[in-house]
């Protein structure tokens, strides 16, 4: 596979770079994230208009037909700057699970490369953790030609902003089932809170939330196909979140290190700290390698997709502890205060970790393979 970028991929770094760069500073992230909903709307609707929102979507459904390699090039943009908005729910999974749902929704994906709609993929239930493609304990039941949606989720990552969720739920004799449901449906209730970086998820209850037959993305086999590569293509752009995110960390403390002056002579000359930044330097680099071997991988069999993906989000799961870390301790430990963009991305790198499946939950998955 050729890593080298091509020109679509340098035109949306460029774009992506700029702007990210002049939008979310440390002030405007901190004035977000204080905000209550922690989503900017303009930045959204300027996602929309620079096709960033369409970048994932299939040709035929409208959009740009990015490949993994795409959509990686611009999440590690958003990683540069700690960027939380809800662009992983709705334009890599929301948009990949209603192109390929066994009727794909247009209007709503219309809606979503405009930047109108916001999906949120619900799938996490009370008393488990990270789970796959298993039996739900939400269920959608028949009710003549409509259907009725009971039980809770947990730990619905951007459901707090987002307009529709694709809802995971146990439907009787025909298995797993993908609905989408209006997150302002009558039945359905939200309890909200931030997250360690900024941004939001919450815990959702459904109590006999009718739905009609449309609602149906896919059930059976066919549902818990695409439950599982929607929940590895979120993980695949999160994994390219954190390495740009650990990327501009080294250039973080690289710059200080020559900035700040101890015994009349930058502190970068200290040796003790060239070889800190040196492990930091090869953690970042053996994970941009990892990310890599992953996108290689994304269009594979699903068994050899989750693989390569484990292996990538164990690699740069620790890689994003040790990076942020000793960021942290290159400033004195004072790096973790709210003044200083270090602390932020650790934060960040740590949230990320979680979202993905944190390394306990990776080396179990690989273990099973």
């Amino acid at each position: 596979m050729d890593f080298n970028t091509s020109d679509l991929q340098r035109m949306l770094l460029d774009s992506a770079e700029r702007y990210i760069a002049e939008r979310f500073t440390l002030e405007h992230r901190r004035a977000l994230r204080d905000s209550g909903s922690g989503f900017d709307e303009n930045a959204w609707a300027t996602f929309a208009e620079l096709g960033w929102l369409a970048l994932a979507v299939p040709e035929e459904s409208g959009g740009l037909g990015g490949s993994s390699a795409d959509v990686a090039v611009l999440a590690a943009a958003f990683g540069s700057k700690c960027v939380s908005q809800p662009f992983v729910g709705t334009a890599v999974q929301g948009a990949y699970l209603l192109a390929a749902a066994e009727e794909p929704r247009t209007a709503i994906i219309e809606q979503v490369i405009g930047g109108t709609a916001r999906i949120a993929l619900v799938h996490g239930e009370p008393g488990e953790r990270y789970a796959e493609v298993s039996p739900r304990r939400v269920t959608l039941t028949p009710d003549g030609d409509d259907y009725v949606l009971d039980g809770q989720k947990f730990f619905a990552v951007d459901a707090p902003v987002a307009t529709h969720l694709v809802v995971s739920a146990e439907t009787p004799g025909r298995g797993l089932a993908l609905v989408l449901v209006p997150a302002d449906s009558f039945g359905a209730s939200a309890d909200a809170y931030p997250l360690l970086d900024g941004s939001r998820a919450a815990d959702l209850r459904f109590e006999n939330v009718r739905l009609g037959a449309d609602a149906v993305l896919a059930t059976g086999a066919t549902a818990e196909a695409l439950l599982g590569a929607a929940l590895d293509h979120g993980r695949l752009a999160r994994l390219a979140q954190a390495v740009g995110s650990m990327e501009e960390v080294l250039r973080i403390c690289s710059a200080y290190l020559q900035e700040r002056h101890q015994f009349g002579q930058p502190i970068g000359n200290f040796q003790a700290l060239q070889h800190i930044m040196a492990d930091m330097f090869v953690a970042a680099h053996q994970s941009r390698s990892a990310l890599y071997q992953a996108i290689a991988h994304s269009d594979r069999p699903a068994a050899e997709r989750s693989r390569a993906i484990s292996l990538a989000a164990i690699t740069i799961g620790e890689a994003g502890q040790l990076v942020s870390r000793q960021g942290i301790q290159l400033h004195g430990g004072y790096g973790l205060t709210d003044e200083y963009e270090v602390g932020h991305h650790y934060r960040y790198l740590l949230t990320l970790e979680k979202l993905s499946g944190d390394i306990d939950f990776h080396m179990a998955r690989l273990a099973a393979t």
